[in-house]
């Protein structure tokens, strides 16, 4: 019964929804701003949504990143251009503008959905992890070594430079040390 919704104005709301998060976080954000935002009419988005939270998950749930990074089967050349496709993500994709909002909202939150948070990061952790094991299944990596805690390390100085770094993202070469330090511990070396 009654008009269908229009998806062009779902899809205006959920971009907007996005947009402001980014801006102003869980908090700052109201439906009439998504509304103003969106360019529809506030009933367009109560209709939709009984609470800004509602809105908030539909808009995380439209989220994912393309992870789309050629592997060449060169362990630190890969995990490099992995780390990068990390790095940029954080600091261009609305998904990484989300990801300082999405962490305070967890701990303040504890009914939150975290699983938002690893929306767009599992596909890359995944294929981090991939890359270890083939080094592993090479006899690069030690059979010994946590390959999550790996990808973790590596993840973790990406996303610690964005919080603490004050604007100051980490350089390829920095990255390229990073990875160097990291796999020294993980990788065979020869018996001397």
């Amino acid at each position: 019964m009654g008009r269908p919704r229009s998806a062009k104005a779902e899809s205006a709301i959920l971009r907007a929804t996005v947009s402001l998060l980014g801006e102003s976080g869980f908090q700052g954000l109201t439906m009439d701003q998504v509304a103003r935002r969106a360019g529809v009419g506030r009933a367009t988005v109560y209709r939709r949504w009984k609470s800004k939270e509602e809105m908030i998950i539909s808009a995380l749930d439209t989220l994912m990143a393309d992870f789309d990074v050629a592997e060449t089967g060169d362990l630190r050349h890969d995990l490099l251009a992995m780390t990068r496709w990390l790095r940029d993500g954080l600091l261009n994709a609305p998904e990484g503008r989300l990801l300082p909002h999405l962490a305070v909202q967890a701990i303040r939150d504890p009914d939150f959905p975290s699983s938002h948070m690893d929306t767009w990061v599992c596909p890359w952790r995944d294929a981090a992890e991939a890359v270890l094991v083939r080094g592993r299944h090479a006899g690069e990596v030690r059979e010994d070594v946590n390959l999550t805690g790996v990808v973790d390390m590596l993840a973790g100085v990406v996303i610690l430079r964005l919080f603490l770094g004050q604007g100051r993202p980490l350089l390829d070469d920095q990255i390229m040390e990073m990875i160097d330090i990291v796999l020294d511990g993980a990788l065979v070396h020869d018996q001397e």
